[in-house]
């Protein structure tokens, strides 16, 4: 497994900016319902390739990962927040951040957004033009083959410990700061307002 965030990583892999990394989507047909909008479950796809993507932006990409040590990532516990429905051909964008390394799970926040004017994401920071659509709050669980509980591979905790996330920190603080992370996804600082 590599050692350093790849950097010739295909554009269909989105972009680290900072310790955020940010994933495009494009809404098929297939994602939507009767009515015409996102079905609630597809969110959860979304994040999936997002959290999936961003191993491969950062140097581990998750089927390498998993041939090399033989551990996985499964959904322990995830939290979702629907603001906003999604519509057929819209493109919006899912941000993911690691917040936290604890033994045998990670921490890690996501969000997704649709830009208001229709057009695709800017590539910085969300302006006042993005909406905010979904919320998720996940503890991933890192098991063996046998589906049981194992520490997070070194190579995968070095990965975050790049984007300032410490093992073994136990309270979703960031390495250096110690500000605690809200559930916003967006990094802004526990306590900060929520803009929706």
């Amino acid at each position: 497994m590599s050692e350093a965030p790849n950097r010739s990583v295909s554009h269909l892999s989105g972009y680290m900016v900072g310790d955020v990394h940010h994933f495009p989507v494009r809404v098929y047909y297939e994602d939507t319902d009767a009515g015409g909008i996102v079905y609630h479950a597809n969110y959860l796809r979304y994040a999936e390739r997002a959290r999936t993507e961003m191993l491969r932006v950062l140097g581990v990409p998750h089927a390498e990962q998993v041939a090399a040590t033989g551990v996985a990532f499964a959904v322990r516990r995830c939290v979702m927040d629907f603001l906003a429905p999604a519509r057929l051909e819209e493109t919006l964008e899912v941000r993911s951040r690691i917040t936290g390394v604890t033994g045998a799970t990670v921490l890690a926040e996501q969000t997704i957004y649709r830009p208001q004017s229709g057009g695709s994401m800017p590539t910085a920071i969300v302006g006042g033009d993005a909406q905010t659509l979904v919320r998720l709050s996940l503890k991933l669980a890192c098991i063996n083959a046998q589906g049981r509980a194992v520490r997070v591979p070194t190579p995968v905790a070095q990965a975050f410990a790049r984007l300032g996330v410490a093992r073994d920190s136990g309270d979703n603080t960031r390495r250096g700061d110690g500000d605690k992370i809200n559930s916003k996804g967006d990094g802004a600082p526990a306590g900060a307002p929520l803009e929706e």
